[in-house]
């Protein structure tokens, strides 16, 4: 179930990753496994950050001989954007729970 919900939401995880600090592939790959407990292929991490940065969510950077991704302007206002969401979903939620 995990694995199905990464794969819908993968921008959305990969986003909220590079929030703080660029990351390599690799490191994107560790980061999901220790916070969302879920092996992901690195074909659907690669595929999915290829993506991003066709969208100007996220651009590449060189630092030490690898490739990292940091958020683009636009990727830190989608990013912006999701918190706002997330945080009208909990007043909605909390609402119906009560």
């Amino acid at each position: 179930m995990h694995k199905r919900l990464f794969i819908a939401f993968s921008d959305l995880a990969i986003l909220i990753a590079l929030r703080d600090r660029a990351m390599t592939g690799y490191q994107l790959d560790n980061y999901l496994i220790k916070k969302l407990r879920i092996m992901v292929s690195p074909s659907t991490v690669y595929s999915t950050l290829a993506s991003m940065e066709r969208k100007g969510w996220i651009e590449r950077i060189t630092s030490k001989q690898r490739r990292a991704y940091i958020l683009t302007e636009e990727g830190k206002k989608v990013v912006d954007t999701i918190d706002e969401i997330i945080e009208e979903s909990k007043r909605f939620i909390e609402k119906l729970l009560t």
